[in-house]
């Protein structure tokens, strides 16, 4: 049951048609983590804190550059020097002090559990780990939420595949390689912060559909591309590769 701080916080948000106070129990019941703690990461966990998402962690080893400042929102001047994880946390909580905000100064990998969250949101723009991420959310059947930004484009898609046999995952769509791939990093191509800002925030309107919503149409199976220059946002049909390593296993 909600009590008259949450539903006086969570005003705007209760009085949604199928999302109701019902929505709001389940969001803060719900355990996500967030992998990255940059560009991505700032919004998602901001907007994921202000909505009342229950029980948060962040996992980062990185340190905070001034060169991160023009996109990473959640990270000051003041703040250089410290772990993008912990400060990330600590900025959620002067959000919504009601709420559970943990965080891991290491690099996440395949080593880590996933078994208690029920969602979890992509926030790095490393390959290796998107992967490791695509499969212990397959395999434990969670709700994958991945978001990349570079210079001025951006992409979004909903992972289900451990919930649904019909839905590709990550590696069905970008199967592993060994051919040498072009630069997605920020610190490489370049980013601007709009663009990140405006994934991050998709991202989490996504996990609010999935986890709040009575009725709703899942985006799983889709492929959303940004374009930052045209303000174009394509949708594209993805269709699950039957070849897949690891959805045939």
């Amino acid at each position: 049951m909600l009590n008259n701080e949450d539903l006086n916080r969570y005003a705007r948000q209760v009085i949604i048609p199928n999302f109701d106070e019902q929505g709001q129990e389940r969001l803060l019941n719900t355990r996500c983590l967030i992998v990255g703690a940059g560009g991505l990461g700032c919004p998602v966990a901001l907007y994921a804190s202000a909505a009342g998402f229950g029980h948060i962690e962040i996992y980062d080893q990185d340190i905070i550059e001034i060169s991160n400042l023009n996109r990473q929102i959640a990270h000051k001047n003041e703040h250089i020097g410290n772990n993008k994880a912990e400060n990330l946390a600590q900025e959620c909580l002067k959000i919504n002090p009601n709420i559970s905000v943990i965080s891991e100064k290491k690099k996440f990998d395949e080593t880590i559990s996933v078994d208690n969250f029920d969602l979890i949101f992509d926030c790095s723009d490393s390959p290796k780990t998107k992967y490791t991420l695509n499969y212990l959310s397959h395999k434990s059947k969670k709700i994958l939420i991945s978001g990349s930004a570079v210079q001025m484009e951006g992409q979004l898609a909903v992972w289900k595949s451990g919930l649904n046999e019909d839905y590709p995952c990550y590696e069905c769509i970008f199967p592993k390689t060994f051919e040498k791939a072009p630069t997605t990093n920020c610190r490489e191509a370049g980013i601007i912060g709009p663009v990140t800002s405006l994934i991050g925030s998709m991202q989490v309107n996504e996990a609010i559909k999935e986890i709040a919503l009575k009725n709703y149409q899942s985006t799983a199976g889709s492929l959303f591309l940004f374009d930052g220059v045209t303000l174009i946002l394509d949708k594209i049909k993805l269709t699950k590769n039957q070849l897949c390593s690891l959805c045939s296993n």
